[in-house]
């Protein structure tokens, strides 16, 4: 099972032009610790974002329902929408990788399908979820620089145009691969027929090689940036803001930041914690990819493999971790999520019942008890 896997990575990565048997090296780690940890790691990313997708689809409905008044519900709905394509393109590469699954008589080689149908869909979605966290942080960014300019800066137009061009950009980036790369029958020696495979055009090396450093490293890398200097931005802001507060009521009207109200500081942490959440989830990803470009026995045919192939899928883990747990940041900080998913699913009625009864629960006082002494 591993094997296959680490050659689906590279079929992802398109840096090898079919299905390859290679011996690994053990390195600092073993062949056996090496199976029991991805299995691990495969195992629970499938839980995870089994749950993920659930959750996600009830993000776009609470999000749809409060309505799009306000323009961070436009990409924070976009945002579930790209996570849910991420899960379950993941979901299906999971499958693929199924040890059980492998060893069916199927009519197409499952490691060579992950390539075009899983790994590099999953990876579109990733990008998409990048710039749209991105620009949700640069959103919250204006709200404490420019607080009363945002609204004409980031209309509701612009964000929707904003989301939409993400989601069509990002496509555009994936032309090279699908250029290069095609299905069609071959012959397969180990079960002595002929199945669906994967081929690549002969050229392949001059197309897709730019291609993939843009799209691999450079474009990850702008929106991880970005997301983290406004991050910075917004703390120094609020830090900022907090301290003219204690100063005085003349130099704290003076600040940008002490101009933004209550609801909208509360909006602003909570997109803080995405974007932390999102930053945290992908420095495995991004620490892997710097990793191979720096130590070359960190490949799938280098002698730190296994190291390679447990550091892989716990960065997936990670991924499909990020794409689930908003629904839980939502929820903890955001009174009118909170209020709306309780009313779909018809939990405030019960709430309200409870706080009626432990507030009936308390005597009656009558007039002539205001006139007795408390002690």
């Amino acid at each position: 099972m591993i094997d296959s896997y680490f050659n689906t990575l590279d079929l992802v990565n398109g840096t090898t032009r079919g299905t390859v048997s290679v011996a690994q090296p053990d390195g600092l780690v073993s062949y056996e610790v090496r199976e029991i940890v991805v299995t691990a790691n495969i195992f629970f990313g499938e839980i995870v974002g089994l749950l993920g997708i659930v959750a996600n689809v009830i993000n776009v409905v609470v999000f749809s329902k409060i309505g799009f008044g306000d323009t961070v519900n436009i990409s924070l709905a976009a945002l579930a929408v790209s996570d849910i394509g991420a899960l379950v393109t993941l979901q299906w590469f999971n499958v693929l990788l199924n040890p059980w699954f492998l060893q069916l008589d199927l009519p197409f080689l499952p490691l060579e399908i992950a390539s075009l149908t899983a790994g590099y869909p999953h990876n579109y979605f990733v990008k998409v979820t990048g710039f749209i966290t991105a620009f949700v942080a640069f959103e919250r960014c204006l709200c404490v620089t420019l607080p009363f300019k945002v609204k004409t800066l980031i209309t509701k137009t612009f964000a929707i145009g904003f989301n939409v061009a993400v989601f069509f950009a990002i496509a555009l980036t994936m032309f090279p691969v699908y250029y290069t790369a095609y299905y069609d029958w071959k012959f397969d020696a180990k079960k002595n027929k002929t199945v669906l495979g994967i081929f690549y055009t002969t050229n392949i090396n001059d197309v897709l090689g730019p291609s993939l450093f843009l799209t691999n490293s450079v474009v990850p890398l702008v929106s991880f940036i970005f997301i983290i200097l406004c991050n910075i931005v917004i703390a120094f802001m609020l830090k900022r803001a907090a301290a003219w507060r204690q100063m005085s009521t003349g130099a704290s009207n003076t600040a940008p930041a002490a101009a933004v109200s209550l609801k909208e500081k509360k909006m602003v942490k909570m997109i803080v914690t995405v974007s932390v959440i999102f930053i945290i989830c992908f420095i495995p990803s991004s620490a892997m990819l710097t990793a191979r470009a720096l130590i070359p026995e960190l490949s799938i045919t280098g002698v730190y493999s296994n190291i390679n192939a447990m550091v892989a899928t716990y960065a997936m883990e990670m991924e499909t971790v990020n794409s689930s747990i908003t629904i839980v940041v939502y929820y903890r900080m955001s009174s009118k999520y909170k209020e709306t998913i309780l009313l779909m699913f018809g939990w405030q009625n019960n709430t309200q019942k409870k706080q009626s009864k432990s507030q009936s629960s308390f005597p009656k006082m009558k007039p002539n008890d205001l006139m007795k002494p408390l002690i």
